[in-house]
């Protein structure tokens, strides 16, 4: 429930950043403003629900990343120690903790990849979604479907794991050590 709870706290705080960033690289009239004053633009031309329009699509990608991320890395790296401590005793494990994190770590940025792909999908769809497309998550759910099957929610998976793999082995191992 924690991991679930900070990923839509993420969700919330991250979705302003993703309509302003969203803004200013897909649209050339933007290309001159910061993220404040594309913030307050934002804000002054359409309202400050604006900045939440893509929410139920962050969530859709935040928080199964999150909860990916967090309880396997508990479970696996519970299972890890586990295995290495019947393999090496527990004396020896002490000096190769860092190597239970990593691997820990490394796993884990599988799953929390996979958990999250549909959403990272449905996010990018929601804010590509030209001017009169519906941007609601079921809309954008059946438009990825209707054009690629379920096989469409997991393009590009093999370039956000390489990517993401290298960021949560990092963060993962950092916490755990």
């Amino acid at each position: 429930m924690a991991s679930v709870l900070a990923g839509a706290i993420a969700a919330i705080i991250l979705c302003p950043m993703e309509e302003v960033r969203i803004k200013m690289v897909e649209n050339s009239d933007w290309k001159n403003e910061t993220l404040v004053t594309a913030l307050l633009r934002i804000i002054k031309e359409d309202g400050i629900f604006a900045t939440f329009a893509g929410l139920p699509a962050m969530l859709s990608k935040q928080v199964p990343y999150t909860m990916g991320k967090q309880v396997s890395f508990d479970i696996i790296s519970r299972l890890m120690r586990a295995f290495f401590i019947s393999l090496l005793g527990e004396e020896r494990l002490d000096d190769l903790g860092w190597l239970v994190s990593i691997c820990s770590a490394f796993c884990t940025s599988f799953i929390a990849c996979i958990c999250s792909q549909p959403g990272d999908m449905i996010l990018t769809a929601t804010y590509k979604a030209s001017k009169g497309q519906n941007k609601d998550i079921a809309s954008v759910s059946q438009r990825i479907y209707d054009q690629r099957g379920v096989g469409g929610f997991f393009l590009g998976l093999q370039a956000r794991m390489a990517h993401v793999a290298f960021i949560i082995t990092s963060q993962l191992t950092v916490y755990d050590m």
